[in-house]
């Protein structure tokens, strides 16, 4: 294998065509894919590390780490098959960058694959990864099919500060209670740096983050957050603690998500699902979400 390199970030441009290329068409990424997922690392407070077989205008293999809040990274590595990438070195290229990345005590690393990319996924797997859930990307329109806001009495909305940093903490932990969404997670970080990965998952604003009390309980929480330049709301995460599961709380939630929307004027609600978790699958095909795209995750976790 040839010696391995750091990637400098004059190089990222000429790195990200491969990188962000397609494991079942075998097609690089184009200029306006490059384009967006430059504006997602320049957007929140992300940083990268990098490294590269060969040399910066023809590598054999690369692995990008974008690092995140709460300590966390995801790992982006080419695809078998692309354009003088050589299988052997990507394994190198993987093993060695993880291994160098074991010096930031990070809770874990994620890889997102196309379903079907089977050569990338043996990759990775040799590597150390584990199959952790098929996640279903899910948006649809704002405004129609129309939705009715929740009524003033249905339920009071406690915005997030400094004050309520506690009770946000609390409650979230007790969403993750028998939690049908990638509940291989549960556990794995705590609450403090659980908060700060979903602060940093788009523009945070305070007024996005709620609980909805309920009978003077607090019982479920929804975390929103800006994307695209504001015309996007995301679902960073929503739950609803044990007790009040099974009681329409879930559907309350999404109206209020709607309703905040509209308020803000962003055209396009998003939201990211684990595919085995039916229920709330066919929550979200009940209010109008349509398929955006389907991902394949993996973990990797150092210890």
């Amino acid at each position: 294998m040839a010696s391995l390199e750091t990637l400098l970030p004059a190089e990222l441009d000429r790195a990200l065509p491969l990188l962000l290329g397609s494991a079942v068409t075998g097609r690089l990424a184009d200029p306006g894919q490059v384009a967006a997922f430059r504006e997602y690392l320049a957007e929140g407070t992300l940083g990268w590390e990098g490294w590269r077989c060969g040399a910066a205008e023809t590598p054999s293999a690369l692995l990008l780490a974008v690092l995140l809040a709460g300590r966390t990274t995801i790992i982006i590595t080419p695809a078998p098959g692309l354009p003088g990438i050589v299988p052997d070195d990507e394994w190198q290229v993987t093993v060695e960058g993880l291994a160098r990345l074991r010096e930031r005590s990070l809770h874990y690393a994620q890889v997102l694959l196309e379903p079907g990319a089977a050569g990338q996924r043996e990759l990775l797997m040799r590597a150390g990864f584990r199959p952790l859930a098929p996640l279903t990307y899910l948006e649809r329109d704002a405004l129609y099919p129309w939705v009715d806001p929740p009524a003033r009495n249905e339920a009071e909305w406690v915005q997030y500060d400094a004050r309520t940093y506690a009770d946000f903490a609390r409650v979230i932990s007790e969403t993750y209670r028998d939690s049908r969404d990638c509940p291989e997670l549960s556990g794995l970080r705590p609450i403090d740096d659980v908060l700060r990965a979903h602060q940093a998952a788009g523009r945070f604003d305070p007024r996005l983050w709620e609980l909805a009390r309920l009978a003077g309980q607090e019982a479920a929480c929804l975390l929103l957050t800006r994307l695209a330049r504001d015309t996007v709301l995301d679902v960073v995460y929503m739950g609803v603690v044990p007790a009040w599961r099974r009681r329409g709380v879930g559907r309350l939630l999404l109206r209020r998500a709607l309703e905040q929307c509209r308020a803000r004027n962003a055209r396009r609600l998003t939201v990211v699902v684990d595919a085995r978790n039916v229920p709330a699958a066919r929550l979200y095909e009940r209010f109008g979400f349509v398929r955006a795209a389907q991902r394949d995750a993996y973990v990797y976790r150092w210890s």
